[in-house]
Parts: structure tokens; C-alpha cells; sequence
């Protein structure tokens, strides 16, 4: 997993084939209107998720994660809490949905905040989810770019 501010966003281009394409889509177009769904980036590469919500917290924690894609998640109003952990001998929660490339699984998470301007990139071994940011009662807008692995 990688936190870090929008203006960085350069220093993470190489990581992987797609992380420079989803950093400069987002860069170069305006996203303030865009209607929340699901929209093709690159064919068969980069899929671009635009999120409105309110998050709501519960007591139990599940966790979500890939096999076939990178997260490379963006915070454009509203800021939430991001649970983190690392992917290592966790049970999955139901099976995982290969169609959809996702899978819950529970586990002790350990929580960050996003703010707009900051991004995660998530990767295959990282577990993730969102929770409300108490601090902030305002809706969120998020971009997911889904970066498809080569």
C-alpha cells in the first residue's frame, strides 16, 4: 500500500504498467460532473470507478481485496478512513468472485485518513476498506482507478 499526496503522484509511475495512465487521466479531466458509475479507461487496462457516498461504520470490519487489479484510489471532496492490512493467511468470508475480481475477507485493519488530494495505491497483497470519517459529515467523492496487472 502507498498513501501520499496527488502532487507526488510521479514518483509512483513505474510501479507498474496502467499507475501513470490512471495518475494523468486524472489530472487532465474534469471529474466534477461526472455521474457516478463505472467508465473504460484503456481497454482491458484501466477502468475508472466514480464513487458518491456516505459511509456508514459498523462493528464488524471486512476487508477487501484483489487478485487481478490495482486499486489506485483518489479523494476528490469528503474524507473517510481507510483500514489496511496486509494479505497473508486470511480466511475469505464467502467465495471469491472471480467476474468482479474481489473477495471480503475479516481481519484487524489499521486506519488511515483521506483527505481530498491524497490517493492509495492498493495492491494484490493489500487488504482494504472504507469507513466514515466521523470528524467530517460531508458526502465523498472518490475515484477508483482499477489497473489491470500484465
Amino acid at each position: 500500500m502507498i498513501i501520499d499526496r496527488i502532487e507526488n503522484a510521479y514518483r509512483y509511475y513505474s510501479l507498474a504498467s496502467g499507475i501513470a495512465d490512471a495518475f494523468e487521466h486524472l489530472k487532465n479531466t474534469d471529474l466534477s460532473g461526472v455521474t457516478p458509475g463505472s467508465y473504460p479507461i484503456v481497454k482491458d487496462k484501466i477502468r475508472m470507478l466514480v464513487f458518491d457516498s456516505e459511509q456508514v461504520n459498523t462493528d464488524r470490519i471486512k476487508l477487501e481485496g484483489h487478485r487481478k487489479n490495482i486499486d489506485v484510489q483518489c479523494w476528490i471532496h469528503g474524507s473517510e478512513l481507510m483500514g489496511y492490512a496486509s494479505l497473508e493467511s486470511q480466511q475469505l468470508l464467502e467465495p471469491f468472485n472471480e467476474e468482479k475480481d474481489y473477495g471480503n475477507y475479516a481481519d484487524e485493519a489499521s486506519f488511515s485518513r483521506f483527505v481530498p488530494g491524497m490517493f492509495a495505491i492498493y495492491f494484490p497483497t493489500d487488504l482494504h476498506t472504507a469507513v466514515a470519517d466521523e470528524q467530517c459529515n460531508s458526502a465523498v467523492r472518490k475515484i477508483v482507478y482499477k489497473v489491470t496487472i500484465e
